[in-house]
């Protein structure tokens, strides 16, 4: 039963900052993915640590818009395309072994 909780734990969270990317991409407007999850779920593991020390209730607003204004910065950069095709490396051969004959006399 507890794993099944850790379960949902883990997929709320995904969905919740799944949710977030998604409301700060509609604000610039452009595509949720184009904001980086990784870089999305350190900010707002953040921001959450700090909403979590506060005792205001009421910064929970500003502070959920400096959230989004903090995703919007994470939008990924267009990476340029490659200039060489990527190619198999060939196995490196193994070395020559030389085997040395003993006399058994």
């Amino acid at each position: 039963e507890g794993v099944y909780q850790e379960i949902w734990g883990a997929l709320t969270a995904y969905n919740l900052i799944r949710l977030e990317m998604a409301k700060a991409a509609l604000k610039v407007k452009c595509e949720p993915t184009e904001i980086s999850f990784i870089r999305a779920f350190h900010v707002i593991q953040y921001e959450l640590h700090w909403a979590a020390v506060t005792r205001a209730y009421g910064k929970l607003p500003a502070l959920m818009q400096r959230l989004r204004g903090r995703l919007v910065m994470l939008l990924n950069e267009e990476r340029p395309g490659r200039k060489i095709d990527r190619v198999v490396k060939a196995l490196p051969q193994r070395y020559t072994v030389r085997v040395l004959k003993r006399d058994l006399d």
